[in-house]
C-alpha cells in the first residue's frame, strides 16, 4: 500500500516541531520550564491521534509492511529513505508515546531543574525512535538506530543522577561499538544486495560466508543493547540507579531497539547448522534471567525490582524471537506493548513514592494503606506485572513460554521459575508498602494528585482493553 499523504513523515515531524516550540517557549525561567512541558504534552497527544489515524488506514489483518513512503536521499551512491509500518511497529510507537507522556506528567510538577532542556531532548528522542520504528530500508533503519543515542546520552549526562562519570563513558563506548557492528553489516548488505527493504531479509543467503558474517554482526549489534550476559552489567549499572522517572523510562527503551531489530532483520529461513547454535543463546539468556530475578528478590531497592521485571521479559522475548514462528513473533509484539505500559506505570508510581520519601525524610512502609488512589494504581500495575489476566502480556507470555518449553522443557522450566521469582519480588515490595509503619509521616494528604490519578486510570483502561483485544481501538469496517 502506497501512502500518498505522508502520514509516517508527519509522525516523525510532529515531535520535531514540538521540540522547536519547546525550545523557544517564553517565560520558562519564571515557571520552572512548565511552558515547555505543556508544549511537549500537547505534541505527544497530537501524535497519539496521528497514530490512531494511521491505524485506521492500514489493514490490521495484513502482517506485512504497509503505507510505503520513499524519500530520495543520496544520488551517489543511490540511496532513498523508505518508510512503512505494520501492526507491531505502530503498537511500539504508541506504547513509547504513552509511557513518555507518563514520564513528562510525572516530572512536570516535581520542580525538576532544567525541565526545558529535558523536554527538548525528550521530543528529539521521540522523533528518532518513531523514525526507527517506521524505517523500512537498511540505511534509514541504521541512521535512526544510532541517532537515538544522541538525546539519550545527553539526558543521562544532565539528568541521570549518576555520580560515576566512568560508567557513562563505558556505556557510551559500548553502545557505539554495537552501532558500529550494525553499520558494518549495513555496508556489507548494501555492497552485495543493495538498499534492501526490511520486508525481505531472506535475500541475504546463509550458505555463503558473507551471509554468516552479516547476520553475525547484526546479532551482536542488536543483542548488545539487551541486558543478556555479558552485556547485562553495562545496562544494569546505569538503569537501576536512575530515579528521574522520565530518564529511567527512556533509558529502559534501549533494549527494545535491539529486540525490534532482531524482529525485523532475522529471517525465517535458517539452516540447521545455524539453528543448532541457538541453544547457547537460550542457555545464556536463561542463566541471565535467573541471575537478575534472584538479585531482585534480595535487593531492597524498588528501582532494581522494576528494572529486573522489564529486563527479564526483554530477554524472554529475545528467546521467543529465535523460534521464528509468525504466531510467536506477533505474540512478542503484543506482549511488548503490555510490558512497556506496565513498566511505565510502575516507574511513575515508584518515583512518586521515592520523591515523597525524600520530601518528608520518612519511610514509605504503610503508605499504600493511607493513600487510596496510589494504592489502587500501584496494586493494579503490580498484579498486571506478575501475570494476572488483565493485560496483553498474559495470553502472549503464555504462548511464548509454551513454545519455548515445547522445544526444550528444561529451559522452559527455568524461565517460568525466573518469572515467578521476579513476580515474587514485586509482590514483596507491594506488601512492604502496605505493611503499616508507625514511624512514617506519609499520609493521605500525600496521595497521588487527582490529575495524575485520572491519567493512570486511563492507562489501566488501556491495559484491560489490550487483554480483550490488542487492537481494540481499531474500528471494524
Amino acid at each position: 500500500m502506497i501512502n500518498s499523504v505522508a502520514l509516517l513523515s508527519l509522525l516523525m515531524g510532529i515531535p520535531l516541531f514540538g521540540m522547536v516550540f519547546a525550545l523557544i517557549a517564553k517565560g520558562d525561567e519564571s515557571f520552572g520550564g512548565k511552558n515547555s512541558s505543556d508544549v511537549a504534552i500537547f505534541t505527544i497527544i497530537t501524535n497519539i491521534f496521528m497514530i490512531w489515524r494511521v491505524f485506521m488506514v492500514i489493514d490490521e489483518e495484513n502482517l506485512n509492511l504497509q503505507l510505503f513512503e520513499q524519500i530520495p536521499w543520496l544520488s551517489y551512491p543511490s540511496v532513498s529513505i523508505v518508510l512503512a509500518v505494520d501492526n507491531i511497529s505502530l503498537l511500539m510507537i504508541l506504547a513509547v508515546h504513552l509511557i513518555v507522556l507518563m514520564g513528562i506528567i510525572a516530572v512536570r510538577n516535581n520542580h525538576q531543574i532544567g525541565l526545558k532542556s529535558l523536554m527538548v531532548y525528550t521530543l528529539l528522542f521521540l522523533s528518532c525512535s518513531t523514525g526507527f520504528f517506521v524505517s523500512a530500508d537498511i540505511f534509514s533503519f541504521y541512521v535512526f538506530f544510532t541517532a537515538m543515542l544522541i538525546p539519550l546520552f545527553m539526558m543521562l549526562g544532565l539528568f541521570g543522577e549518576l555520580k560515576r562519570t566512568e560508567r557513562l563513558n563505558v556505556f557510551f563506548i559500548y553502545n557505539i561499538i554495537g552501532s558500529g557492528m550494525v553499520f558494518l553489516a549495513v555496508l556489507l548488505i548494501y555492497g552485495y544486495y543493495g538498499n534492501i527493504t526490511l520486508d525481505n531479509p531472506n535475500v541475504i543467503k546463509w550458505q555463503q560466508n558473507k551471509g554468516l558474517l552479516i547476520y553475525g554482526l547484526l546479532a551482536l549489534g542488536f543483542i548488545s543493547r539487551i541486558p543478556i550476559w555479558p552485556f547485562h552489567y553495562f545496562i544494569s549499572s546505569i538503569s537501576s540507579r536512575i530515579h528521574n522517572p522520565l530518564v529511567s523510562i527512556i533509558i529502559s527503551l534501549l533494549p527494545l531497539t535491539g529486540i525490534y531489530g532482531l524482529l525485523r532483520f532475522w529471517p525465517q529461513e535458517i539452516p540447521d547448522f545455524v539453528s543448532e547454535q541457538f541453544i547457547w543463546v537460550h542457555i545464556i539468556g536463561t542463566i541471565t534471567i535467573l541471575f537478575i530475578s534472584l538479585i531482585s528478590l534480595i535487593n531492597r531497592d524498588s528501582q532494581y525490582k522494576i528494572f529486573a521485571f522489564i529486563n527479564v521479559y526483554y530477554i524472554l522475548y529475545l528467546l521467543g524471537i529465535f523460534i521464528r514462528e509468525p504466531l510467536i513473533l506477533q505474540s512478542v509484539g503484543y506482549a511488548l506493548f503490555g510490558l512497556l505500559i506496565i513498566f511505565g506505570g510502575l516507574e511513575i508510581v515508584s518515583a512518586y513514592i521515592y520523591s515523597q520519601e525524600k520530601l518528608h525524610e520518612s519511610y514509605s512502609s504503610g503508605f499504600l494503606c493511607r493513600a487510596k488512589r496510589l494504592s489502587l494504581v500501584y496494586s493494579f500495575l503490580t498484579f498486571a506485572a506478575v501475570g494476572f489476566p488483565i493485560s496483553s502480556m498474559f495470553t502472549n507470555n503464555f504462548l511464548i513460554l509454551s513454545k519455548i518449553s515445547a522445544a526444550n522443557i528444561q529451559i522452559g522450566t527455568f524461565l517460568m521459575f525466573s518469572c515467578l521469582i521476579v513476580s515474587a519480588a514485586l509482590i514483596k515490595e507491594m506488601f512492604r508498602l502496605k505493611t503499616d509503619g508507625k514511624d512514617t509521616s506519609l499520609g493521605k494528604e500525600d496521595d497521588l494528585p487527582v490529575g495524575q490519578f485520572v491519567f493512570m486510570v486511563f492507562i489501566i483502561f488501556v491495559l484491560l482493553m489490550s487483554f480483550i483485544r490488542p487492537l481494540w481501538f481499531v474500528l471494524d469496517e
